[in-house]
């Protein structure tokens, strides 16, 4: 376990922090799979709430663009790759307690795919959120695009994902993204301490039910309609449009895409 991923009890709450600040925190596959296994673990220490947030100034500002090149060089590896995303944000599903997302600054790509699969999410009034998949050639999983659906409807998720722009705090919270809106990083964490204690006071198993009969009855039931889209998905990493927004990245010039995604 690296110390890019920390692990926090405060009581009965259980605090996670992405800790890779000079990065915007945007996290590696190492750091998705220290995630997971926090989360997956958490059970013994008895704690009642977990809450998510992120170290210096941003939540998750994406995966690591630079470390594409390697974890997305073939179809398997690009499957593997996404599949280190999928599991943390099964894992915050599937963990029997409430997790909130305490997000500051960036909550982009997959930061925001793991922030819509928390129970909760807050923000600062300066956050920016949204999926920039668009902009990189690439397109989230159906489980992804499922649980943003879910959350905002159909309109705004294609308005989202086309787009690839960026939402204020005030535009997530009328779109029904954010729980509350805070004003600073400070308001951001006492906000998120008090609610997660507010839950923390409730029956445990009343809410570990809820928690699990929402997700059987809305995500679930919606992801038993499509099928596996690991392949699917991961197409986008071998065409032209991906291997160029990738270049264009390093080299920090704007990505000019081709004509109809070629595939190689």
């Amino acid at each position: 376990m690296s110390d890019q991923v920390v692990w926090e009890v405060r009581g009965d709450i259980g605090w996670i922090w992405i800790n890779r600040p000079e990065k915007r925190n945007a996290m590696t596959d190492a750091m998705w799979k220290d995630l997971t296994q926090i989360i997956q673990a958490a059970a013994p220490y008895e704690v009642r709430v977990i809450i998510i947030s992120g170290r210096g100034g941003s939540f998750i500002a994406g995966a690591d663009i630079l470390e594409f090149e390697s974890t997305k060089a073939t179809p398997a590896a690009a499957q593997a790759s996404f599949a280190s995303v999928d599991n943390a944000c099964r894992a915050v599903q599937n963990v029997s307690v409430p997790v909130i997302a305490a997000i500051d600054g960036f909550a982009v790509g997959a930061g925001m795919e793991l922030a819509v699969a928390c129970d909760f999410r807050l923000a600062t009034r300066s956050a920016r959120l949204g999926i920039t998949a668009s902009k990189l050639g690439i397109t989230p999983g159906y489980a992804h695009i499922a649980r943003l659906w879910d959350v905002v409807g159909t309109p705004a998720t294609v308005d989202l994902l086309m787009t690839g722009r960026l939402l204020s705090a005030q535009e997530a919270y009328a779109m029904g993204i954010l729980y509350q809106i805070a004003e600073d990083n400070t308001d951001l964490l006492d906000a998120s301490g008090a609610l997660a204690g507010l839950l923390a006071q409730r029956a445990p198993l009343t809410l570990s039910w809820t928690k699990a009969a929402v997700r059987h009855l809305v995500t679930e039931s919606l992801m038993n309609r499509i099928r596996d889209d690991a392949q699917e998905a991961t197409r986008c990493f071998e065409t032209d449009d991906f291997r160029n927004a990738v270049e264009s990245f390093r080299e920090k010039r704007p990505p000019v895409f081709g004509s109809r995604n070629r595939e190689r």
